[in-house]
């Protein structure tokens, strides 16, 4: 049988390569999921006998698939839920709020999530999968499905903790005992989870597409015991962990009962190194980061959903200059929408408001590789991220005439200070075209919205009384954020205008 091949003719190839090559008339070759030439128009030529399927490249830009290192599917059903809600507060909607759930529901969220990044652009993500009131087998089965038949790349990394809510945040007597007794207080058991992932790792090891990860709530959130044996778990499966770190100050608040750090701790539980990434860090110690590029843990910038729950502003650029590999995600579509083109603008330019040195600012060509080439090292996926041979073809196609892209400057720049997604046409995931001319190839994306807009009004109908219900909680919550932000201990990720 003869070789398939795809050629995408005549494009503008962003390698995101180390020297950020731009190639203006490009060819892309595709032999199975790989890339077999990325060059100059005419400098490769097919295997005698291959048979090529020719992709009109001309006024294309092509550049490697973006990848988002950090969201959480159930949330796709859940937009629109999320305004002046800081995180501890947003918690406990989370808690009281996230409705039962069919697993029906759970493939449909998970579809919306690939739905939203196809078209944005977007080729792998690492999905915080969370279920409530707690997971199952088939819950967790729905999400990899659903991923699977979108065509798009996904870690799916099930959290998990086992401590009460209130035990994990820093109260001093803000809730009465009324409330606080309104809330769960005995601990999740943690045999149910470790026998749902051992059970799933072997069923899916081998799909293409999608994997598995452990993932941790939050260390504030797990017992000592728990998150030792997650990192037994992670060694004898020989698998990556993920978790959110130092998120909001009151989480920094709650790592001082740690006099090494929460880094360190994780360390010392087998739950910190270069397959380990951390979600968020933006309340982090010199101790913190220093751990962190000993171990060479991944971080994962999230920009937009630190503002709009108000957690801070991530010192970025000290990151960088540690030598942190730090990658992008866009947290659950319920704080933002999930175009990773503008995850990678704002994280480019939060720097310019808080470095006075032009020179410590963020590139453009540098965020093209961190939403990239650090996105697949995140995701445990080497060899992906730039458009050159050998390796994965994950392309996403811009339309080079769109208003975003002409006229035409100096485009590391202007896709990173102007695209928003708009001009995504076409997406390939491992040389499979999965967004063709804006439509997606392997599920019927109007059909999927259709349904999961009656499953949002239902959850949301369903989730109304909760909802009510924990509006009572702000107040306390609030006072509690409040004095921690002001306490004038630890670092300060506030931004002060005199």
């Amino acid at each position: 049988m003869s070789e398939h091949m795809i050629r995408i003719a005549g494009a503008t190839i962003v390698t995101v390569d180390p020297a950020g090559t731009i190639i203006d008339d490009g060819d892309i070759w595709i032999a199975g999921d790989r890339i077999a030439y990325a060059g100059p128009a005419g400098g490769y030529t097919a295997p005698e006998g291959a048979a090529v399927t020719e992709v009109d490249g001309r006024d294309r830009v092509a550049m490697p698939g973006l990848v988002n290192c950090h969201t959480h599917s159930y949330a796709a059903l859940l937009k629109g839920t999320v305004d002046t809600d800081p995180l501890d507060v947003f918690m406990v909607q989370a808690i009281l709020a996230a409705g039962a759930r069919s697993d029906r529901d759970v493939y449909l969220s998970a579809q919306i999530s690939a739905l939203e990044m196809l078209k944005t652009g977007t080729t792998a993500c690492l999905d915080h999968f969370s279920h409530r009131p707690r997971h199952t087998p088939e819950a967790l089965d729905a999400a990899l499905r659903a991923f699977a038949d979108a065509g798009v790349r996904a870690t799916v990394a099930p959290m998990f903790s086992d401590r009460p809510f209130l035990e994990t945040i820093p109260l001093e007597g803000e809730l009465d005992d009324a409330l606080r007794a309104e809330l769960p207080a005995a601990p999740q058991p943690a045999d149910p989870y470790f026998e749902m992932m051992a059970d799933a790792l072997p069923r899916w090891k081998d799909d293409p597409r999608v994997s598995l990860m452990l993932g941790i709530d939050s260390p504030q959130r797990c017992s000592e015991a728990l998150l030792r044996r997650a990192g037994a778990f992670c060694a004898e499966w020989d698998i990556g962990n993920h978790t959110h770190l130092l998120e909001a100050k009151t989480q920094h608040t709650m790592s001082l009962s740690r006099p090494e750090g929460y880094v360190a701790y994780l360390a010392d539980c087998g739950l910190a190194g270069p397959k380990s990434s951390f979600a968020h860090f933006v309340w982090f110690t010199d101790l913190d980061l220093e751990a962190t590029a000993r171990a060479g843990v991944n971080v994962v910038h999230n920009p937009a959903s630190n503002l709009i729950l108000g957690s801070g502003l991530q010192p970025l650029m000290r990151l960088v200059s540690a030598g942190v590999p730090v990658a992008f995600g866009s947290d659950g579509p319920n704080t933002g929408h999930m175009s990773m083109f503008e995850k990678m603008r704002l994280a480019a330019l939060l720097p310019r408001i808080s470095e006075a040195d032009p020179a410590d600012w963020l590139t453009a060509p540098e965020a093209l590789r961190m939403i990239s080439v650090n996105g697949a090292r995140a995701l445990g996926r080497e060899g992906a991220g730039e458009l050159a041979a050998g390796q994965l073809a994950d392309i996403t196609l811009l339309d080079g005439r769109s208003i975003a892209l002409s006229p035409r400057g100096r485009l590391a720049p202007q896709i990173v200070f102007y695209e928003t997604g708009a001009s995504v046409t076409d997406v390939f995931v491992g040389g499979e075209q999965v967004l063709a001319d804006g439509q997606t190839t392997r599920f019927d994306g109007p059909a999927i919205l259709a349904e999961a807009h009656e499953a949002a009004a239902r959850i949301a109908r369903d989730s109304a009384a909760a909802l009510e219900k924990a509006e009572r909680f702000r107040p306390g919550l609030t006072k509690m954020i409040h004095r921690v932000l002001t306490d004038g201990c630890g670092p300060c990720r506030l931004a002060a205008l005199s």
